[in-house]
């Protein structure tokens, strides 16, 4: 499969999942008040490949192995010819519900979701690099006085 199909593919199907859909679900009715859900989707995605050719002898691409069983004096080699290819990629996507639309006869209010468990690992990540920078500062004063 050359590159440029597989970035094709992989369009086709993030469009596939990410859609007004996926972050506006359907709508629920309740008596005389509609909910709209609204989520946030991330999509992170990263690929790679290489080509080459590896070795000594760079014109003819021959690669050195020493011969393990035989390594001696004159250091016994192996010559094998090195020419390489690789690929690869992944992708992460992630939804988080954000909050939801409430409407009423004449009213729309937003409510937005506070997600506790993220202010406390904000948090937690606040007071260790507070941590960690108190420390640096103590060491480099230490060594200012010597």
């Amino acid at each position: 499969m050359k590159v440029q199909d597989l970035i094709e593919e992989i369009r086709k199907n993030v469009e596939k999942v990410a859609n007004v859909k996926a972050i506006f679900g359907e709508v629920v009715k309740l008596d005389n008040i509609s909910i709209i859900p609204v989520a946030s989707i991330h999509f992170k995605g990263g690929g790679g490949g290489g080509t080459g050719e590896t070795g000594n002898d760079k014109k003819s691409g021959e690669a050195e192995n020493v011969d393990v069983e035989k390594q001696s004096s004159e250091k016994a080699k192996k010559i094998k010819k090195g020419k390489g290819t690789g690929g690869g990629g992944g992708a992460d996507v992630t939804a988080d519900p954000v909050g939801y639309i409430e409407i009423k006869d004449d009213y729309t209010n937003f409510i937005h979701i506070v997600d506790k468990n993220k202010i406390a690992q904000k948090s937690v990540r606040l007071i260790a690099i507070i941590f960690i920078c108190m420390t640096v500062r103590s060491i480099f004063r230490r060594k200012k006085k010597k």
